[in-house]
């Protein structure tokens, strides 16, 4: 027959969504003995990269390579560099030949007998192609076999045939909308690369944060399981001291309490565990949008590497390549090209419209007249230019807008630098703080062991020094979960992750 705690306390085990096994016979057996319990060697690589991957567990390196490839807001994300694609692709395609034809029939006044009706026939074909210099080219034909009362120019019975170009010469002469146009879209490649790398970094460190709670939670189960199995041993124990007269059977009664104590912290162990698990199932997906499963307590790694401070010179470093590789200031390096290229359109606007224009071509067929040529100058001057001068004005204050949003934006960033280095260096000191205090922690709680079973001691106080152990084994778990946490930011917003 089982005692009354024990059948409860594996009932509870049996239920609960994210349990350890803890065994409700009298000889549990003790977890390991988590890394957090370990010295912790300045030896190990300063990467928050540097995670174990044997077996099924999930090492922060495979965890975001699971969210670059399947995470569906980095997904949403990527689809806007994509979109810059299709735009590119559109803009171009004003560079296009075109073709136009138009074959029609007339019955109309004639335009020198009035009241007698004419008959036309009028067909034309025609190619044009736009350079990106500005240039025009074309080439068509045309055939109005009619006599000389038409609304058309005539042409031969075998129609007029020819080619021609138009050179801007001043306005729109390799600057102009169209070639703007597909400029700024190919530099909106460039924009939506860095607008997708900056959502990318704002997943990772919020992801990531979560990945370290997940661990952390599993560490802090770790505890409580090994504090309630030492309880639920030693309960046996002073039933035994009870029966041989050495201890009151009030101290039974006080170990059952401690055991339901211990049992309600592990419970919230537990719990604790399952929310950062539902937490990261937000951020595990397969492919084809498919959620993916959160692994099992046996297949999480531990909390590793064991804090270290940060040397000054890859602090030093770490703001250079910052300023270097942060994709908020290359969008703004490449925002400033692209307003560049819309005030070389606005300043092209000041000049007057010159263009010059060409046409040879035959007449050929029965009435034809052989060779016809065309050319000329078209010219157009705007007599004010405020809408030239507006234009300047407007990209002027956008270039200017922009060296301020860059100014503030290093600013921000060397900022959020220094800060995430305070955090790493601040959490090493406090876990070389709190593993001291583990370790004295742990010596007192093994002498008020010797003193309680020579008798020298009394069951609450020795109930008291582990859980002091216990709370301090606490304390270090969270510093290390803040230390890796600031660890895995510093590697991001320096762009080494």
């Amino acid at each position: 027959m089982l005692p009354k705690h024990a059948l409860s306390l594996a009932l509870f085990v049996i239920t609960g969504s994210f349990v350890l096994p803890v065994l409700a016979q009298e000889n549990v057996q003790m977890l390991p003995a988590p890394v957090y319990l370990r010295e912790f060697s300045k030896e190990k690589p300063l990467s928050s990269t540097a995670q174990r991957t044997d077996g099924a567990q999930l090492t922060l390196s495979g965890f975001v390579q699971s969210i670059d490839s399947n995470f569906p807001k980095l997904l949403s994300a990527d689809a806007e560099r994509r979109l810059a694609m299709a735009k590119l692709l559109e803009k171009s395609g004003a560079f296009d030949p075109v073709l136009n034809h138009v074959s029609e029939y007339l019955r109309v006044q004639d335009i020198f007998e009035a009241g007698k009706a004419k008959n036309a026939i009028h067909n034309e074909s025609r190619v044009d192609l736009l350079t990106r210099s500005g240039m025009k080219v074309f080439a068509g034909m045309r055939l109005n076999p009619n006599d000389t009362k038409t609304p058309f120019v005539p042409t031969g019975n075998s129609g007029e045939y020819y080619a021609g170009l138009s050179v801007p010469l001043l306005r729109g002469r390799a600057v102009n909308e169209k070639t703007i146009a597909e400029k700024q879209a190919r530099l909106s490649q460039p924009v939506a690369q860095q607008v997708y790398l900056a959502a990318r970094m704002e997943i990772l460190i919020k992801a990531a944060g979560v990945y370290w709670e997940w661990l952390g939670a599993r560490s802090r189960l770790i505890v409580a399981n090994n504090l309630l199995t030492i309880a639920t041993q030693r309960v046996n124990q002073i039933k035994e001291r009870v029966k041989s007269g050495d201890a009151a059977a009030l101290e039974v009664t006080e170990a059952e309490q401690e055991i339901e104590r211990r049992k309600a912290g592990l419970i919230k162990a537990q719990r604790d565990l399952q929310k950062t698990s539902l937490q990261m199932s937000v951020y595990l997906w397969r492919q084809n949008l498919i959620p993916d499963t959160v692994p099992q307590v046996d297949a999480m790694p531990e909390l590793a590497p064991a804090p270290q401070k940060l040397p000054e010179n890859t602090w030093a470093e770490a703001r250079k390549l910052a300023i270097v590789q942060r994709p908020e200031l290359k969008r703004i390096a490449a925002e400033r090209k692209i307003i560049i290229a819309e005030l070389q359109l606005a300043r092209n606007q000041l000049l007057p419209l010159v263009d010059a224009y060409a046409l040879q071509g035959a007449d050929t067929g029965k009435n034809g007249i052989g060779p016809v040529v065309r050319g000329g100058v078209n010219l157009s001057i705007p007599l004010r230019r405020r809408t030239a001068h507006g234009l300047i004005m407007a990209v002027e204050t956008k270039l200017q807008k922009l060296a301020f949003d860059e100014a503030a934006e290093r600013q921000r960033i060397i900022a959020e630098i220094d800060d995430v280095v305070s955090a790493i260096n601040t959490s090493f000191e406090k876990f070389a703080a709190l593993a001291a205090e583990v370790d004295k922690a742990k010596s007192v709680e093994s002498g008020e062991k010797q003193r309680f079973a020579a008798g020298d001691s009394t069951l609450f106080l020795l109930n008291q020094r582990e859980r002091a152990t216990a709370e301090a084994q606490g304390r270090l778990i969270d510093v290390h979960v803040e230390y890796l946490q600031a660890l895995t930011a510093f590697d991001i917003v320096t762009c080494k992750l």
